[in-house]
């Protein structure tokens, strides 16, 4: 189990996507305890797509093995957080297998006073609401984040465009 978590933990830090899928088992959710929000494993790829589409980096430390979970603490750096003036995002997750060695499920917990990505935007939005407008309506469409590579690699885009111009 401990193998094919770091074989999947590996592909995911490359961004190979198609792999990193093939240790996910069909039935796959990933629960986010902050929001009591579920994706599946469909929703799952454009995950990975965001990662790789802002070149998302990650690690983790204090893993607890039982025996059908993975649990540990996690780190996340990409470039819109760094751009957002946020250096990591740390969280406990648990990743529960099925008998077949998948991964059935994810658990993820933001450790307490994490900063908020949402609160650092503002300034941006503002910025690209009078100078990016149509821009910024592709990937923030009624005020809601769209978590895909393409639109991953858009948000890196304008916060370097909006950080070059508002010094």
């Amino acid at each position: 189990m401990k193998r094919q978590f770091e074989e999947y933990f590996e592909s995911l830090n490359a961004h190979e996507i198609e792999k990193a899928l093939s240790y996910i088992s069909d039935d796959f959710t990933l629960h986010f305890t902050e929001y009591n929000f579920s994706i599946d494993k469909e929703g799952l790829v454009d995950v990975l797509g965001w990662d790789k589409g802002v070149n998302g980096k990650f690690s983790y430390e204090k893993l607890t093995i039982k025996e059908d979970s993975i649990t540990g603490l996690f780190k996340e750096q990409n470039d819109f957080l760094k751009l957002l003036g946020i250096k990591d995002l740390r969280a406990t997750n648990t990743y529960r297998f099925e008998f077949s060695g998948k991964i059935v499920e994810q658990t993820y917990t933001p450790l307490p006073d994490q900063p908020s990505f949402q609160d650092r935007m503002q300034e941006c939005i503002e910025w690209a609401k009078a100078n990016r407008p149509l821009e910024l309506r592709d990937i923030y469409p009624e005020n809601q984040m769209l978590f895909n590579e393409e639109t991953g690699k858009k948000w890196v885009i304008l916060l370097k465009e909006w950080k070059t111009r508002s010094g």
